[in-house]
């Protein structure tokens, strides 16, 4: 404040402080007896997964300093000038000021679709066959399981649903019944699961291969009232899909990801500093958190806050600087300013001693600067947080280039200050080798982070992936041969084993016998073995006069940055071209070599391949990009304009169907998408453009400073955290120390018990110190 009157000669400032008093504890709070238990896949909502203690009130004081005498005049008061009330009242309404979000809220956003099977859903008559309003009737008409239960809207057919990996569901008698009809030429799709039906409604799946999810019925009333069943007496005695995913999220990945049910120790102090949910903004926390993490980053832009705070020009303001509000995050973070306890906390109301509480930071200006002009990022929906790691070194690197001369003013060269971008980008060098005219071509590009696919056939532990596969199948095998009691369309019941009296129906379903699902656990040396692996690509040779051949390309590091991003590709399109997520874990090492993976550039021997004849009106070889048919045909066959498809393929490199769809799904609504798509050099610079830009090289031996893992079907829903290695001291560039293992989990920031190493999504790896 100081800084801005002396550079505006402003001299009313409002100043916003919350006091936290501790609620009074009453009888009330006795009669809720336990915690309640999530009914959704959601943090911070009323019914999903607590995000933070509610045990305080918050009570806003707000005062008006005046400058130069730095007097303080409680508000309101009817004395001050009218102007000035008004304009007190304008600012603490407008929608821009920090205001306090009533939920920390993220939730599950997979839009739920109308099918398009619904309102032309062909129904078999009845014949006088209606479904009874008892539950207590209710039977798989396969096997006589009388729980998950889903009925055919088009013939009245009630089976079980499919089973779920670790043992809770059905045995798929529903699934199994629609393929039966399929074969004999009746497409039934709709299901809706019994149990599940109120008068808003039902969970309803389709089946059809090209929905193959939950869908929405705008005709279920009638569907359901073809059945004799009565939408608007119907009542909720089983769960839904939702409650379903919840229970399997709570039980699995969310409490291993954000180590819940430990007993975890909670920290607070310098580097221990949580930071609000402001809804949807998990992302930016987990993003913040792990660049706080690396004291090259924090040290320098935490020394430089000052003079870059005072230089703002004054054709700006501090609130839209992205230099003064980064190195501002860098300060709050890792400094001491938030470092006691909550300064504002007030004795609760029955007198007792106030429980300390830690102060916490709520990144909005931070959020609404770094967002602006990005369609997603300025949004309030849940983001994919390497995309945002991405989005916000870029917009650091314009700030860094405008904001210069402020940042040598502050004395960044004698700090250890780097340009963010510099500390992470490297460069690869791709070696193309042409077998039938044995000449070689080297180019080079430049990469932010080291991006993976997680090769399943090289999992550690593919053999106990294997026997539970094949136990799970077996009990499958074994539930659908123990289905001895049919139910016949007209409700009778036959016993297929005279001899001896059919199993209990829910006998095979005991979850309590069912092992754990085992999955994939891949090294993640593996993963970019699989990344630098020698592969055979479609190429024109100008060595051949232009000859399609299948050259071998082949991948190293040319540089290696001093601080190594390893994003984990966890995150694909099914067949359905559905977002999903797979499941493996992944070993990330304390110590990570990459040194055998150095390039070594043209050797003795070689010989270069030539570029394409002058006056060929073709660019050459080295940079000419052509679409790749394939993934052409494959967005083409979805219904999308072969345009968008090839621009699709550009914009990704051709690195396949699946990023390509992506670049799809997020522009085609761009006015050029459809415009005609004019052939274009590849992204990839030649490797004399590239030795343009100097970039940091050293040995490619790291240690794991950090991740940030994710929860969810995939990045554009559920929750991230950040795992780091952080000590209390206040960080210095270059040094080499490393903590303990934190948890930061939004505003909790807690001693890590048991570190997910094996989920994260991305890593963060610093080079190794010489010893």
């Amino acid at each position: 404040v100081d800084a801005d009157h002396e550079r505006t000669n402003c001299d009313l400032y409002l100043r916003t402080r919350s006091f936290y008093v501790p609620k009074k504890k009453s009888d009330d709070n006795k009669d809720k007896g336990e915690q309640q238990q999530p009914k959704k896949v959601a943090i911070g909502t009323p019914d999903g997964f607590d995000a933070g203690d509610d045990a305080a009130n918050v009570v806003d004081v707000n005062t008006l300093l005046v400058y130069p005498s730095k007097v303080e005049i409680l508000l309101p008061n009817a004395n001050l000038p009218e102007l000035v009330l008004n304009v007190v009242d304008a600012v603490l309404k407008h929608d821009g000021v920090a205001k306090r979000e009533d939920l920390a809220a993220w939730a599950e956003e997979n839009e739920v679709k109308e099918s398009r099977y619904a309102a032309n859903l062909p129904q078999e008559d009845p014949n006088g066959r209606l479904i009874s309003p008892d539950p207590k009737k209710w039977k798989c008409m396969e096997s006589g399981a009388t729980e998950n239960l889903w009925l055919n809207l088009s013939d009245g057919f009630i089976g079980s649903g499919r089973r779920n990996w670790d043992g809770s569901g059905g045995n798929g008698a529903a699934i199994r019944h629609y393929e039966e009809m399929k074969a004999q030429g009746k497409d039934y799709p709709l299901a809706v699961k019994l149990g599940t039906i109120t008068p808003n409604g039902a969970d309803v799946f389709s089946y059809a291969p090209d929905e193959n999810d939950l869908v929405t019925d705008a005709n279920l009333k009638d569907h359901l009232s073809h059945w004799g069943i009565d939408i608007m007496k119907q009542t909720k005695t089983d769960k839904t899909m939702a409650e379903l995913t919840l229970d399997l999220n709570q039980s699995f990945e969310f409490d291993k990801v954000t180590e819940a049910g430990k007993d975890l120790q909670a920290v607070s102090g310098a580097g221990r500093i949580g930071l609000s949910n402001l809804g949807n903004s998990c992302y930016i926390a987990s993003i913040l958190q792990l660049l706080a993490s690396i004291d090259d980053v924090a040290a320098p832009n935490m020394a430089m806050a000052a003079s870059l705070r005072a230089s703002v020009p004054a054709s700006s303001e501090a609130t839209a600087d992205e230099l003064v509000q980064f190195a501002k995050a860098m300060e709050a973070l890792r400094g001491d300013r938030y470092a006691g306890v909550n300064a504002n906390a007030a004795p609760p109301e029955d007198g007792a001693t106030p429980t300390p509480t830690p102060l916490r930071i709520a990144p909005r200006l931070f959020r609404t600067l770094l967002g602006q002009g990005h369609s997603e990022f300025s949004s309030a929906r849940q983001q994919d947080a390497l995309e945002y790691l991405g989005h916000l070194i870029d917009r650091m690197e314009s700030a860094e280039r405008s904001g210069a001369s402020r940042i040598e003013a502050s004395g960044a060269s004698g700090l250890g200050w780097r340009p963010l971008k510099q500390l992470f980008e490297f460069e690869v060098e791709e070696r193309l080798f042409d077998p039938e005219s044995q000449t070689v071509r080297y180019t080079r590009r430049p990469e932010l982070y080291l991006g993976v696919n997680v090769p399943l056939d090289r999992a550690v532990n593919s053999s106990e992936v294997a026997a539970s596969d094949s136990e799970a199948a077996k009990r499958r095998k074994l539930e659908e041969a123990g289905a001895c009691t049919y139910v016949s369309s007209d409700g009778t019941a036959t016993d297929n084993a005279a001899a001896a009296a059919p199993p209990a129906p829910d006998a095979a379903m005991d979850t309590e016998m069912v092992p754990a699902k085992v999955v994939p656990r891949v090294p993640i040396l593996s993963c970019i073995d699989s990344f630098a692996a020698t592969e055979v690509v479609e190429f024109n040779s100008p060595a051949m006069d232009g000859k399609q051949v299948n050259a071998q390309k082949s991948t190293r590091f040319a540089t290696f940055p001093p601080y190594m991003l390893v994003a984990i590709h966890r995150y694909y399109f099914d067949k359905n071209w559905r977002p999903a997520k797979l499941d493996a874990e992944v070993e990330a090492p304390a110590e990570l070599n990459l040194e055998s993976l150095r390039a070594h550039g043209i050797r003795d021997g070689e010989v270069p391949m030539p570029d394409a004849p002058e006056g060929s009106g073709a660019a050459p070889a080295s940079t000419r990009f052509s679409p790749d048919a394939d993934i052409i045909a494959q967005i083409v066959a979805m219904g999308f304009e072969e345009n968008g498809a090839k621009k699709a393929c550009k914009a990704t490199n051709n690195s396949g169907v699946e990023a390509a769809m992506e670049w799809v799904l997020s522009h085609m609504g761009d006015a050029d998408f459809h415009t005609p798509y004019v052939e274009e050099a590849a992204t990839a610079p030649s490797a004399s453009a590239s030795t343009a830009v100097t970039r940091e090289d050293g040995p490619g031996i790291y240690e794991l400073v950090g991740f940030v893992s994710h929860v969810g079907a995939n990045t554009a829903c559920g929750h991230y955290v950040c795992h780091a290695r952080r000590t209390e001291s206040p960080p210095v560039a270059g040094a080499s120390t490393l903590g303990p293992w934190l948890l930061f989990n939004d505003e909790k920031v807690a001693l890590s018990q048991e570190t997910p190493v094996d989920r994260g999504y991305v890593y963060l790896y610093r080079r190794r110190a010489s010893s």
